[in-house]
């Protein structure tokens, strides 16, 4: 065997031979590639025969690709502002329904543009409670015609279509992040959450639902990591006011990556939860507190709306837009997650009763700037002697008096110093104008120290004397919560699965609780109470716009998008300015906007328990200490 020689069919062929075949192997892959490279009119009918088919397997190419697409209607969403862009900008009407899907807004895409739906239709969350845990979504044959062939009707072969003109147009979604202040508390954290979504909303991008920080222990215990959005808020209720998408989408379609960050004001380093490349803030846009000119969605669109950077982080975001009609737009569309209901359901049930009407008092100890000045007693004054920078003016003449001279001691503002017993006639006057005998009392002050444990006691001891029931969820002893006598126990009043609530949340269910009241009194500074001023306020507006559109049969009401969008731009266009601290208003007072007055009519039912207990009690018997310096 080893001096067999190996044998091959080419030894038997004469050289010659080989040549031929070669020679003609070559004539005829010339051929085939030729004759496919000529337009069929130059063959006639019979060019697929003569090229053995390649053109029908390029037809079948070429007629898939054209003229199959996914299943489901992927449409663009409409632009939240449609009335900013022109005619020939303005998206599809038939937008994706949020309520067939998710809870997530979808992508403003362009059907005609795209084979596939994008990433982010692929991603969208649907766990059927509003909550946005990200999940992706898988395309099966029966959605996606391009993945069988089965059934189908013969493809016949097609002249090649004329090339697209090439016109590069970026369709790709773009995103807005908050970028949340870590050093503020949960109710600081959710105006910088309103404001930005508002700014998303006017610009078309999707809004980044990114957790809330812990913030400072001294408002809610000590919290180990902050809430998400959807622990707070419904997912849904948010994606009717504007697109919305999960914090681990925005991160994956986005690479982690943040190709810039605006800055409404100067601001600090924020905390930077799951993004990996970012610009400092020294390499950001920053508006230098000209947002304060911005009263409209329009001037939001005419200062950033040209910006092309695909994902972008907001931060500077607090003290918030500065138009009322901002916060009332969203506050419109706030729905209390799920559970924070169940909780409030289950807490009005057990300590006021399912039916009871009662007044809601929020008194709030430790945002008062006096520090160690009468804790809980001392309020900050705006210039015009408003609670807020909305025009809540002064009654009291001593006020204008004293504001004349400016503070040169003990600080730079002015305040007020309230009496423990204006606090109480105040809280009793207005429970019986709106005829209750029970009281939801909600304050931090048990948390403040021996001086604010002894407000708290006082307080609600001689409302209690009055022949007023009072509950809260304070925790002192000798002091019960409940009208039975017995005190506060989470695991006892609210249910054994729930014994994981922290602070944050148990605060959310009292925001939710006072909310429902049939009059709420809240703290001047305090973004806890402006919250829910905002909220009521919202409420009655929305009832006031349907009830219009009901008389002039302007809108269909039995169209829920037609609906969203009349509440939402009816209240943007209220342009009474919004600002909440007045150590701001050197800043806010940059720009001139329509300085509308807020009055008490106004905020009807509602009021400030600082005015009501100091300038309303004027001519009443009052003792509060009016327009003093600290």
């Amino acid at each position: 065997m080893g001096n067999s020689k190996v044998w091959r069919f080419s030894d038997r062929l004469p050289v010659s031979i080989q040549v031929a075949l070669l020679f003609v192997s070559l004539i005829l892959i010339l051929s085939t590639v030729s004759f496919q490279m000529l337009p069929t009119s130059t063959w006639g009918d019979n060019i697929d025969k003569l090229v053995l088919g390649v053109s029908w397997v390029t037809s079948v190419k070429n007629t898939t690709s054209s003229s199959t697409r996914i299943g489901h209607n992927f449409t663009s969403t409409p632009s939240p502002i449609v009335d900013n862009l022109h005619p020939q900008q303005q998206p599809d009407e038939n937008s994706f329904s949020l309520e067939d899907s998710s809870p997530m807004g979808a992508p403003d895409y362009e059907e005609t543009a795209i084979l596939v739906p994008p990433p982010s239709l692929l991603n969208s969350t649907a766990d059927g409670n509003g909550n946005g845990n990200s999940s992706r979504t898988t395309l099966t044959p029966e959605t996606n015609s391009t993945t069988s062939m089965v059934g189908a009707a013969p493809l016949v072969s097609s002249p090649v279509p004329a090339p697209a003109p090439s016109v590069v147009v970026d369709t790709r979604e773009k995103f807005m992040a908050p970028l949340l202040s870590f050093q503020v508390g949960a109710g600081n954290q959710m105006m910088e959450y309103m404001s930005g979504a508002v700014i998303a909303r006017a610009l078309n991008r999707t809004y980044c639902l990114a957790p809330f920080f812990p913030g400072p222990s001294r408002h809610n215990g000590r919290v180990v990591s902050g809430l998400r959005w959807e622990d707070r808020y419904e997912v849904s209720s948010l994606s009717r006011f504007t697109r919305v998408a999960s914090f681990e989408q925005c991160l994956e379609e986005c690479n982690y990556t943040l190709d810039h960050k605006w800055m409404l004001k100067t601001s600090r380093d924020p905390q930077m939860q799951g993004w990996r490349n970012y610009p400092a803030n020294n390499e950001s846009l920053n508006l230098d507190w000209n947002y304060a000119y911005w009263t409209s969605p329009e001037d939001i669109l005419k200062t950033l709306g040209g910006r092309d950077e695909r994902c972008v982080g907001m931060l500077g975001l607090f003290p918030g837009l500065r138009w009322r009609g901002a916060f009332l737009a969203i506050s419109a569309f706030l729905q209390p997650a799920p559970r924070i209901v169940k909780l409030a359901d289950t807490l009005q049930a057990y300590a006021l009763g399912k039916n009871t009407r009662y007044l809601a008092v929020h008194w709030r100890f430790e945002e008062s700037e006096c520090g160690p000045h009468n804790i809980g007693l001392c309020f900050v004054r705006c210039e015009d002697g408003s609670v807020i920078d909305t025009g809540l003016h002064a009654e009291a003449k001593e006020w204008h008096e004293a504001a004349k001279v400016a503070c040169n001691k003990n600080g730079h503002f002015r305040g007020v110093t309230l009496d423990m017993r204006d606090i109480l006639d105040a809280i009793e006057e207005r429970a019986a104008n709106h005829s209750v005998k029970t009281i939801y009392f909600a304050t931090d002050g048990w948390l403040r120290g021996p001086q604010g444990i002894r407000l708290v006691k006082e307080v609600v001891h001689s409302l209690r004397r009055r022949g007023l029931t009072v509950v809260g969820l304070w925790k002192l002893p000798g002091l019960p919560n409940f009208k039975d006598g017995k005190e506060f126990d989470p695991v006892q009043t609210l249910g054994k699965t729930n014994q994981d609530l922290n602070g944050a949340q148990i605060a959310l269910v009292e925001q939710e609780l006072v909310s429902r009241a049939v009059s709420f009194m809240g703290s001047g500074q305090s973004t806890w109470s402006l919250a829910v001023f905002r909220v009521r306020l919202a409420r009655r507006r929305v009832k006031e716009i349907v009830a219009a559109a009901e008389r002039d049969v302007s809108v269909d009401l039995k169209d829920p998008k037609a609906v969203d969008k009349l509440i939402s731009e009816t209240l943007l266009r209220d342009e009474h300015p919004a600002g909440l601290h007045c150590r701001y208003i050197r800043y806010l007072k940059r720009a001139a906007v329509n300085e509308t007055m807020e009055t008490s009519a106004d905020e009807y039912p509602d009021a400030w328990l600082d005015l009501e207990a100091c300038e309303g009690r004027i001519g009443k018997g009052g003792r509060c200490q009016v327009a003093k310096c600290f």
